[in-house]
């Protein structure tokens, strides 16, 4: 294997590190709606689904909704 000589030459930075970062301007705080939005019906209208009642392996009875179209699902207590 040959030896390869590496320039190890010190360099000076592009820029100073430190402290003197400019400072990013504040964002004004969003205020959050006084009336949430109404959830989106699940399935949205005209998709395929299927409803069924199921037990989770606690005994917690629950109704699962599956969105046949999207694949998305859904699951309540009962």
């Amino acid at each position: 294997m040959a030896d390869k000589k590496l320039d190890v030459t010190p360099q000076e930075p592009a820029e100073e590190i430190g402290d003197d970062t400019p400072e990013q301007p504040e964002e004004p705080a969003t205020t959050p709606d006084p009336q949430p939005e109404e959830p989106a019906p699940f399935p949205p209208a005209g998709h395929r689904s299927e409803r069924f009642d199921a037990i989770r392996p606690d005994g917690t009875h629950v109704t699962v909704i599956r969105d046949i179209d999207t694949g998305g699902q859904r699951v309540t207590e009962a």
